[in-house]
């Protein structure tokens, strides 16, 4: 009726109008929320003096039928929030889109053969296949749709024998850490008669014996009186299981200590098996080794105290070579007689230099080797990625090019006496471009550069430093469509990691590339606990340290307001996974200094943690509840115990996927509930589960882009803002 008082361009621009003014209402006027009822218990514990609450112990039983009914409706409650946000089906067709990409992982060469897996842009693996040349067209030897009894079964990795006759491979089920361990041939594809190996993915994997016989492997047994999505890894052994008769023999049993972890690689001429011994995430470890020629011998101790990280680099007869951090904290290579193992008998080779090489990462990213006679290194400056290669005398030959705002991950793939070198470069617009390093030619060429449906000349990609609470100088990452202005009013997304010693860099992630399309900043700060400066660094933020890296995340917000790329009502803390807790304490200590929080994958229970799957291995990285001091550390910025009652903490989207053995999602749901029981205002706390899916965020890109749209229409209410973003046209 009210259209009828004006003339149709009239009626047709108020209709726009108000339509507009309805849908932007829709996006930004969240719904008054009643959270599902969260029982009460009674449970404390004291320890070390102290009276611990923990009413939502309940939680902890994840099959539970209280517990899924729980979960069903936070999943209702999750819904109702998002579902009608118009930007939603945008973003979700978007981040599809950008998730279509499918790639080969770094290619691994035997027997003059090329074994590579393929996997979708959220890494779930499609396929093993063989190429018996670069140039020429590839063969798939494994099909997982076809080849596994059931749908929930997955490929996790594989390693082809010298010869390229056999590949020895990995599966899980239902996002299983435990692995089955499986040999196929490769002229048929057909599977040998292995039965009966498992192992966990805290394995380093396995390794053939040169003679393409038989490989070794690390056994776990499961610690007693847990289900298998919640079991410890514990007693690990190295065996031998021969091809011939399946016979597996018992090469070495390791002390039994606490959270040891035992790796392996096998000497050029196939004659020592080189054994690291390590204390969970502990960058620093003992070397080991045994003299495989002799029958019966026994394994002997090369370095044995776990003062420094001793890396296997590569050997000639009794000469090895080690990469290490000892009286160089930015790390060196040295020469190793067998027969003068004391350091005082080292021959330096490539001494340290000004930058850190790419070696203490306990979550991946190290890349160094040696390969085709030369060192093959990746030093941080800053962060940022430098190759070089080195002759056998420690001359610098020359450093190859690299792609800026990235990192090589996965390491290098190539053998000592080879020159041809694989590796996989990941960049914010680079999900994941193959390169063929020729160090006889010092050439480095592209083999495989998958197309992305974006245009990288669009975004721009900074780096800026900037001060911690302590004076510590803290390098961040920047990443924004050309052009922003730095008026204040940019909804910004800032990731922090710093924990494991791992290198911050920019990765190809569907859901910040359609963030940045959209006009929003995306920040990611180097904080400390991560390896930018090497073992130092790590320290820094490690264990009862950890005030550092909340510190430093802090700080980073801060600057980002302060220097007006955005406001605290438009500011996103997120991290994940080991990172999870950081964002969680990070809006608990300052929520006034964030607009939402996206918290994904946590781990939030710091009294708990250890008590489940494989978080027992890494009291090095957070300390152990069970030492007194550790404890005072952990409880002091533990999300789940500082959660008080009445404030107002900004709005909260936390993510967990229910299989994930990583970080098992009881935390999530235990703060969950905390975080909702706590909340002093209307700001949203809200729970995604993502069913099916382990330590990710879907088993397929269907899945992923569902929970990043999810994620993406939630911050778009909470944030109050409209989409596209303001001012990203």
């Amino acid at each position: 009726m009210i259209f009828r008082r004006y003339p149709t361009a009239a009626r047709a621009l108020l209709a726009a109008v108000l339509a507009a003014s309805l849908r932007l209402a829709s996006e930004t006027t969240p719904p008054r929320l009643a959270y599902p009822p969260a029982r009460l218990d009674d449970t404390v514990e004291e320890i070390h003096g102290v009276a611990v609450r923990d009413p939502y112990r309940w939680l902890e039983d994840l099959g539970s039928e209280e517990t899924l009914r729980w979960l069903k409706a936070q999943d209702a409650l999750l819904l109702r929030y998002v579902r009608d946000v118009p930007s939603r089906e945008a973003a979700r067709r978007r981040i599809l889109g950008l998730s279509a990409p499918a790639l080969s992982l770094t290619p691994v060469k035997a027997g003059g053969r090329y074994f590579s897996m393929r996997v979708t842009a959220n890494g779930v693996p499609t396929g093993l296949w063989v190429q018996d040349a670069l140039d020429e067209p590839a063969r798939l030897l494994l099909d997982p749709s076809t080849r596994f009894e059931t749908s929930d079964t997955a490929l996790n990795g594989f390693v082809p024998s010298p010869d390229g006759r056999c590949v020895a491979y990995m599966t899980s089920r239902a996002q299983s850490r435990w692995l089955d361990i499986r040999v196929l041939e490769t002229s048929s594809s057909a599977d040998r008669g292995v039965s009966g190996l498992r192992t966990n993915s805290l394995s380093p994997g396995l390794v053939w014996a040169q003679r393409s016989d038989g490989f070794f492997y690390t056994h776990y047994d499961p610690a007693p009186g847990a289900g298998d999505e919640k079991a410890v890894p514990i007693h690990p052994t190295v065996r031998f299981r021969r091809l011939a008769d399946g016979q597996d023999t018992l090469v070495f049993a390791p002390p039994d200590e606490s959270g040891l972890l035992v790796g392996y690689a096998i000497s050029d001429d196939g004659r020592y098996l080189v054994l690291t011994l390590r204390e969970g995430s502990r960058s620093q470890n003992r070397v080991l080794y045994k003299d495989l020629a002799r029958p019966g011998s026994a394994v002997e101790a090369l370095f044995p105290t776990a003062d420094a990280n001793y890396t296997f680099l590569g050997s000639e007869g009794t000469r090895f070579w080690f990469f290490t951090d000892r009286d160089a904290p930015r790390g060196r290579v040295v020469a190793v007689d067998l027969a003068k193992p004391r350091p005082a008998d080292w021959k330096e080779v490539v001494p340290e230099a000004a930058e850190t090489v790419a070696a203490n990462s306990a979550v991946g990213g190290n890349a160094l080797g040696m390969f085709g006679g030369r060192f093959v290194l990746m030093y941080l400056k800053d962060g940022r990625a430098v190759m070089r290669v080195f002759d056998r005398t420690g001359r610098l030959e020359y450093e190859p090019a690299l792609p800026t705002g990235g990192l090589i991950w996965g390491g290098f793939s190539g053998t000592q006496r080879d020159p041809e070198v694989f590796y996989q470069f990941l960049g914010l617009t680079e999900i994941g471009t193959i390169y063929r390093l020729d160090l006889g030619k010092k050439r480095n060429a592209v083999v495989r550069r998958p197309a992305i449906p974006i245009d990288p000349e669009k975004i721009a990609i900074e780096q800026v430093f900037f001060r911690s609470k302590d004076g510590t100088r803290i390098p961040m990452y920047l990443a924004f469509r050309k052009g922003l202005k730095r008026d204040g009013r940019n909804p910004a997304y800032m990731y922090g990691y710093g924990a494991f010693g791992w290198v911050s860099f920019l990765w190809y992630q569907p859901f910040v590339l359609n963030w940045i399309e959209q006009g929003g900043l995306y920040a990611q700060p180097s904080l400390r606990g991560g390896g930018e400066y090497g073992e130092p660094w790590h320290e820094a933020g490690a264990r009862r340290h950890k005030q550092n890296v909340i510190d430093d995340y802090l700080a980073a917000a801060e600057w980002l307001v302060d220097n007006r790329y955005t406001s605290p009502a438009r500011l996103v803390a997120n991290g994940g996974s080991a990172s999870g807790g950081l964002a969680a304490a990070a809006i608990l200590r300052r929520s006034d200094l964030f607009g939402a929080a996206v918290i994904d994958r946590p781990i939030l229970d710091m009294v708990r943690f250890d008590k489940f799957n494989q978080a027992s291995y890494w009291l090095p990285e957070f300390g152990s509840p069970g030492d007194a001091e550790d404890f005072k550390a952990l409880f002091s910025w533990s999300p789940y115990h500082n959660l008080k009652k009445g404030r107002c903490y900004p709005p909260t989207l936390v993510m967990t996927g229910n299989r994930d053995q990583v970080a098992v999602p009881l935390h999530a749901y235990k703060f969950t509930a905390a975080m909702q029981a706590a909340q002093g205002c209307d700001n949203a706390v809200l729970l995604k589960v993502m069913w099916g899916a382990g330590h990710n965020f879907g088993t397929t890109p269907k899945q992923a882009a569902e929970s990043w749209a999810d994620e993406t229409a939630f911050l778009m209410r909470a944030l109050g803002i409209g989409s596209p973003i303001p001012g990203s046209r």
